[in-house]
Order: C-alpha cells, then sequence, then structure tokens
C-alpha cells in the first residue's frame, strides 16, 4: 500500500503554476526577514493564527518545520494557547492542540 504524503499547499500550486508557487514562497521569505523577530518566533506566530482560521494543512505544514528545528512541543503547544478567548474558539483551540498531536507523533 502506498502511503505518499500529501503535497504542501505550495508544492500543490506549484504543479499549476510554478512561478506563482516561488513568488508566494519569496514573498513570505521577505515578510519572515523584514524585522527582529527570528524565525522560529515568526513560525509560532503563523501557527497561532492557522489554529485561528482552522487551517489545518497548514498549520501540520508549519507544526512539522517547527519541530523538525528543535523547538519544544510545549512551545507550539502555548502558541495555540494564547489564541484562546482571543481569536480562537474552544473547539478551535482544541482541535488544532489535537493537530500538534498528530504531527509530534
Amino acid at each position: 500500500m502506498n502511503e505518499s504524503k500529501p503535497l504542501t499547499p505550495v508544492q500543490y500550486l506549484a504543479q499549476f503554476s510554478p512561478e506563482a508557487s516561488r513568488s508566494f514562497q519569496e514573498l513570505r521569505s521577505a515578510v519572515m526577514e523584514s524585522g527582529p523577530l527570528d524565525r522560529n518566533t515568526c513560525e509560532l506566530v503563523t501557527l497561532g493564527a492557522f489554529a485561528t482560521v482552522g487551517n489545518e494543512a497548514s498549520f501540520k505544514t508549519h507544526a512539522r518545520r517547527l519541530l523538525q528545528e528543535d523547538v519544544p512541543t510545549a512551545a507550539l503547544r502555548q502558541a495555540v494557547m494564547v489564541t484562546f478567548a482571543a481569536t480562537a474558539t474552544f473547539g478551535d483551540v482544541i482541535a488544532a492542540l489535537r493537530w500538534i498531536d498528530d504531527v509530534a507523533q
């Protein structure tokens, strides 16, 4: 049985428009490098945003990236929890915490 990993949104876009995919990645890099926050802090902010809007696929992509950078799972959970009752509902937070569990396994 072939269980290949699903494409990330950027990889999926690249199938149809490699130029748009590259441009998107360049824009995101410029944004991430435009201020005093380090890359992992920016990724944690992004993670909280994806939790708030319920974007599971992108959330998991960024969560994997953080875990590969040896960011503690507890930091990912805190990035989700700080959205609680500010921008995210109880259900959003629980869903995102479960997504972290999925990725951390």
